[in-house]
């Protein structure tokens, strides 16, 4: 009687165990899932900027209206990225309109990097610039590096494809600006 309730015991300990260790392989997936389902590219984006654990957006704004020609005597739209975490202070990013990238934790931070894609004021030769949250400012991690797109469409895996870790090193392709062809530079953060 007693040996069977020792089995009795040790069959619901056991089947309690294993629930709860279900439960945390759930979870796990469900992160993984969870992360797979942000918005990573766009005027809108999401990710964990400042560390807290949790997801935020970014999302671009116009501040300012164009006022005449910018290339004459006018002024150009001005633009703002701005996030729903008031903690995050909004970054000016002037002229012309952005597609932002969540580039993921870059400098293993513990928080995600964001990356603008700008348009010109004229012309097909764009810029890039990546931003890290650091001590409550942001920071250029990736100085601006010009993007020629020969007036042709970027695709969004061809954007999340220039600033990148490598081997714990981060990296980006800048395009050689004395080839004809748009050869690309893989360059090392210093």
């Amino acid at each position: 009687m007693v040996r069977g309730l020792i089995v009795t015991i040790a069959m619901i300990s056991f089947s309690c165990r294993q629930p709860s260790q279900e439960k945390i392989n759930n979870t796990q997936e469900i992160t993984e899932k969870h992360k797979s389902n942000l918005q990573l590219v766009g005027d809108k984006i999401q990710g964990d900027f400042d560390g807290d654990g949790k997801s935020e957006f970014a999302y671009m704004i116009k501040i300012k209206d164009q006022k005449g020609n910018p290339m004459g005597d006018g002024t150009p739209a001005e633009y703002e990225i701005q996030f729903s975490n008031e903690k995050l202070k909004p970054i000016n990013v002037g002229c012309c309109e952005v597609r932002l990238l969540n580039e993921g934790d870059l400098n293993n931070s513990g928080r995600d990097e964001i990356s603008i894609f700008q348009a010109p004021m004229n012309g097909c030769t764009y810029s890039m610039t990546t931003f890290t949250f650091e001590k409550k400012v942001w920071k250029e991690l990736v100085n601006a590096f010009l993007f020629p797109t020969y007036c042709d469409p970027i695709s969004d895996e061809d954007l999340q494809k220039r600033v990148f870790k490598e081997n714990n090193n981060i990296y980006y392709y800048k395009t050689d600006l004395n080839s004809e062809d748009g050869k690309l530079i893989k360059v090392k953060l210093s």
